[in-house]
């Protein structure tokens, strides 16, 4: 009999280049994973995205993603959510600041510019799911069904993303 065991599903976030940095989020927002790769192979990233779970979304901060980002998504069939235009800087910040703000999660060390970016982006694509999640968490919590959010927040995500 072969075990099957349930991957995780992530929101991802990537800022491509010389240096590439990734951030994955669950489907509660918290940060799972943020790492700078220095001079990585496409293939070093895919294995570091997969090892943690299924990323089912990939963001970035451009409204153009460059190559690399799209290569990435279609190897892990992972659907794009992009910003309507390039994120600023400080939209940046502020999506950081606020998330940090709302999780009460301090970094341990200070991050650097691609870390942010990534980071952004994986919030970006979080939030653009969060009201979906916020109604369904409001009617657990009224029905009392608190275990069973987990699994009803990853079938609603896999619902709203076979839109895009």
């Amino acid at each position: 009999m072969v075990s099957r065991v349930k991957r995780r599903i992530l929101i991802g976030g990537i800022d491509v280049g010389h240096h590439t940095s990734v951030a994955l989020l669950d489907l509660a927002g918290n940060v799972l994973y943020l790492d700078t790769f220095v001079h990585p192979q496409n293939s070093d990233v895919l294995e570091c995205i997969t090892e943690l779970g299924n990323v089912l979304v990939l963001s970035t901060d451009r409204a153009k993603p460059p190559s690399q980002v799209r290569k990435i998504a279609a190897s892990i069939a992972a659907k794009m959510v992009l910003p309507a235009k390039n994120m600023t800087k400080k939209k940046k910040r502020i999506l950081i600041e606020d998330h940090i703000k709302e999780r009460e999660v301090v970094f341990g060390s200070r991050l650097n510019d691609h870390e942010k970016s990534a980071l952004a982006s994986a919030i970006f694509a979080y939030r653009r799911f969060r009201p979906g999640f916020k109604k369904l968490e409001d009617r657990l919590a009224k029905e009392k069904s608190a275990e069973k959010l987990e699994s009803y927040r990853q079938e609603l995500f896999l619902r709203m993303t076979r839109d895009i």
